[in-house]
């Protein structure tokens, strides 16, 4: 069997234990805070980058890597290749890796390769990236595995619970009045994916413990059909590792479905959506 290839961009939350073990390779993507821009190279200092999206007034903003840098990364190794990106919807990494695979294939018209748009962001790509592995382990055909990769994307879930709704005031997304009321309320929104890629609000509860509890609520609903132990959960956690483990003891508890569960921290660009506190998961 050829030699296959996994590239993620950088909104996918693996470790670099997971990426070594893996040998997969990143995309970054570029975020921008008032005049400096971060690179999430995995060199990017969380905690200080928090605070420097606090700090500023204006909405921190994300570039894509460009066509040509998903080209030479579909290139430099030898093979086929597996791409996975966060949401079209969401980002321009789709778009921009379908050009340079494009590129790629001009060059080398016997490559294969394949670009899975996630329909989702960090803990969702996570999840599609660990599948890819052991699917590629698992010696399965180019071919099976996209197909078994499109049918996990179709029945995926991502839900996220944020502990502050500043970024959404910033990018507009909500109105200042409403992010007030909430914040003297102690309302935190519980966010899910739209079956398509999209974002909509799946509820509200009083505080982060309460959002918290209806995420794990959630969860156990989407997740009765299954066997039990039969699903893997993919935690991502932007800089609160307790908050994260104490959901994770919620979820064995609560949600008889979900066996494994993995917990990684978010990296700069998933902080950029989850912000300080914030939690995302996908199932």
């Amino acid at each position: 069997m050829k030699n296959i290839h996994l590239l993620v961009d950088s909104c996918c939350d693996l470790s670099p234990e997971q990426l070594e073990n893996m040998q997969a390779s990143v995309a970054p993507l570029t975020i921008t805070i008032d005049s400096k821009d971060y690179i999430d190279d995995g060199t990017v200092e969380i905690v200080p980058y928090l605070n420097a999206m606090k700090a500023s007034k204006s909405p921190a903003r994300s570039a894509c890597p460009s066509p040509e840098t998903y080209m030479n990364d579909m290139l430099k190794a030898d093979g086929d290749c597996f791409v996975v990106t966060l949401s079209s919807r969401l980002s321009g990494s789709y778009n921009a890796a379908m050009l340079g695979r494009e590129m790629a294939l001009e060059i080398n018209p016997n490559r294969r390769i394949h670009v899975f748009d996630s329909k989702s962001a960090s803990a969702g790509e996570t999840q599609l990236a660990m599948l890819i592995n052991e699917l590629l382990k698992a010696k399965h055909s180019f071919d099976e595995i996209i197909e078994i990769v499109n049918q996990k994307i179709a029945g995926m879930r991502t839900l996220f619970v944020l502990d502050s709704l500043d970024n959404l005031v910033k990018n507009g997304r909500i109105a200042k009045t409403v992010a007030a009321i909430a914040s003297v309320l102690s309302i935190r929104p519980v966010m899910s994916d739209d079956g398509s890629g999209g974002i909509r609000m799946l509820s509200r509860g009083r505080g982060i413990k309460g959002a918290l509890i209806q995420m794990v609520d959630a969860i156990r609903r989407q997740t009765e059909p299954f066997s039990f132990r039969s699903r893997r959960l993919t935690l991502s956690y932007c800089n609160c590792r307790e908050r994260a483990e104490r959901l994770r003891e919620m979820i064995w508890e609560k949600c008889p479905a979900i066996g494994e569960i993995i917990l990684t921290p978010t990296s700069a660009l998933s902080s950029m959506y989850a912000y300080d506190g914030g939690i995302v998961v996908a199932f």
